[in-house]
């Protein structure tokens, strides 16, 4: 309801304070985004398809909603078109740069001197981890996760191996802790991007940043249980394979 009249107050119109909605007008309006997580998460955890195909098939599936409640026109397909590619193409500039940089970082050799130094320091895995979190956490804030990956992951997979990590567990704990960092100042990029999306409505970044700051938050304790309890990271996996 707040976005709904933040978008209003952009566009000079006023919506009432309270707006009343009966138990079944809500169960009307939530059922067919139910159905669409079920499809998309359903088709993903069932093998289906890949998380990527899910991607495209929740477009699909919201494209077949939208024409079944008769609400998408031409002219507003048109709009939502030209806003998508208005919102990618920000997103897109937002990687282009940051895989600039983290191609700077690798011509300039400093990973591979970072993997010497901490190397030549004989650590512990319990301090190696925390190297590695903090390294991840940093970069996300500069630059995009793949990026980050390719910069990290080989380095630290040596220096991990004579511990003999479980590769699944450490796969996970590199995503937190990427995607912890893509949500930190100063250049969050996944803060850019929702900035990007929400137009003219009169929210800073600030604001975005503090909005997302308990989120962040929240995931470094999970990152936290999960390095202390590797367990709970691999007991999908275990159960299915």
């Amino acid at each position: 309801m707040e976005i709904r009249r933040q978008r209003a107050a952009a566009r000079g119109e006023v919506l009432p304070v309270e707006e009343e909605l009966s138990f079944g007008r809500v169960i009307y309006l939530l059922t067919p985004i139910a159905i669409l997580i079920a499809v998309v998460m359903g088709g993903i955890y069932g093998g289906v398809y890949t998380p990527t195909e899910a991607g495209a098939a929740g477009a699909l599936g919201a494209l077949v909603i939208a024409l079944l409640r008769r609400r998408l026109t031409v002219a507003r397909l048109w709009s939502v078109l030209v806003e998508t590619g208005h919102v990618t193409a920000s997103i897109l500039f937002l990687i282009i740069t940051a895989s600039l940089y983290s191609r700077m970082l690798g011509v300039s050799g400093l990973p591979t001197a970072l993997s010497h130094w901490i190397e030549s320091l004989d650590a512990s895995l319990l301090v190696l981890l925390v190297l590695y979190v903090l390294i991840a956490i940093i970069l996300g804030t500069l630059i995009d996760s793949v990026s980050i990956m390719l910069i990290t992951v080989p380095l630290f997979i040596i220096l991990l191996k004579p511990f003999d990590v479980d590769l699944v567990w450490f796969g996970v704990v590199t995503v937190i802790a990427v995607e912890i960092g893509l949500l930190t100042p100063p250049f969050g990029l996944a803060v850019f991007a929702i900035k990007s999306t929400i137009g003219e409505m009169p929210i800073s970044l600030k604001d975005i940043f503090l909005g997302a700051a308990p989120f962040a938050a929240t995931m470094f304790i999970v990152l936290i249980i999960i390095m202390v309890f590797p367990q709970i990271s691999l007991y999908l996996v275990q159960l299915k394979f």
